[in-house]
C-alpha cells in the first residue's frame, strides 16, 4: 500500500491483533497487476442491478482503484472484486477511503461461498452509501427469512481508515482504526444471527445505485467516483477462539 499519513494507521505499526498469529494472506497492491490466484475481478456489464466491468479495477500509486462512472454506451457501471480465499471464522482487515459523489455505495463485505444468500449469511463490515461519506453502516444477514442486525458508524470515509471485522462462532466484533465500534453476541435462545453455515470470503465493491434504496448519480455527481483500497490482511480464527 501507500504507506503513511493521514488517520487509519494501524496502531503498533502493523503489529498482528493480539492472539490471533500472524495472517494468512497480506495484500498491499504494491504489484502492477493483481494475482489472479487471489483475487476474482468482476465482470457483469449487462446486470441489471450494480453492473460492473473489469476495467473499472486497477492499481494505483500502490493501492486498488475501483471507479464508478459512465462507459462507453452511457451506461453507469463501477467495479469489484472477490477474494479466492474462504474461512470458517477469521479476521478481516482493510484501509480504504471512498470520494463523494451521490449514486455509489463503497462496501466491503464477507460473502459465503455457498452463494446461498440470505440462508447463509452475510457480514458487511462497512457500507458507505452517504453521498458525503460522512458516515456508514453495518450490517448482518442470516437465515432464509434474512434477518438482519445493523449499526450506523459516524466517520468521515474521504480519509483513510481501517476497518476491522472478528466473525466467531458466538460473536462479530467490528473496529475501526484499532477502536471496537460494536459487538454482536450470539443470544442465549431464539434466533442466532450469527452466520455458521458456510466458510466466506471478502468481496470489496463500489456499487451502482438507481435500484433499492441508492439514488441514482445526478448532475451534482463528479465524471468518476473513485474507491481505494491500501492494503487487506486476513487471519484465519485460531482453535483457541472456536472452543
Amino acid at each position: 500500500g501507500t504507506g503513511g499519513g493521514g488517520g487509519g494507521e494501524r496502531a503498533g505499526g502493523g503489529a498482528a491483533p493480539a492472539g490471533w498469529g500472524e495472517p494468512v494472506l497480506v495484500e498491499t497492491f504494491d504489484g502492477p497487476r493483481l494475482d489472479p490466484a487471489r483475487w476474482g475481478v468482476y465482470h457483469t456489464p449487462d446486470a441489471e442491478k450494480s453492473p460492473r466491468q473489469a476495467d473499472r479495477v486497477a492499481i494505483v500509486n500502490g493501492a486498488l482503484r475501483l471507479t464508478g462512472g459512465l462507459n462507453d454506451a452511457g451506461r453507469d457501471v463501477s467495479g469489484g472484486l472477490a477474494s479466492s480465499l474462504d474461512l470458517m471464522y477469521g479476521r478481516w482487515e482493510a484501509r480504504f477511503r471512498v470520494e463523494p459523489g451521490i449514486g455509489y455505495n463503497a462496501v466491503l463485505l464477507l460473502w459465503p461461498q455457498s452463494e446461498r444468500w440470505p440462508d447463509d449469511g452475510e457480514i458487511d463490515m462497512i457500507e458507505v452509501s452517504d453521498a458525503q461519506r460522512r458516515g456508514g453502516a453495518i450490517f448482518v444477514h442470516n437465515g432464509p427469512q434474512d434477518h438482519r442486525e445493523m449499526s450506523g458508524v459516524s466517520l468521515d470515509f474521504t480519509q483513510w481508515h481501517t476497518v476491522a471485522v472478528e466473525w466467531l462462532p458466538n460473536q462479530i466484533t467490528w473496529s475501526f482504526d484499532g477502536v471496537t465500534r460494536f459487538v454482536l453476541r450470539r443470544p442465549a435462545s431464539g434466533f442466532n444471527p450469527i452466520p455458521s453455515a458456510s466458510p466466506m470470503h471478502l468481496a470489496m465493491q463500489l456499487d451502482v445505485g438507481c435500484w433499492g434504496t441508492l439514488p441514482c448519480r445526478d448532475s451534482t455527481t463528479p465524471q468518476w467516483v473513485h474507491m481505494y483500497v491500501d492494503d487487506v490482511r486476513i487471519w484465519r480464527a485460531p482453535q483457541s477462539m472456536l472452543r
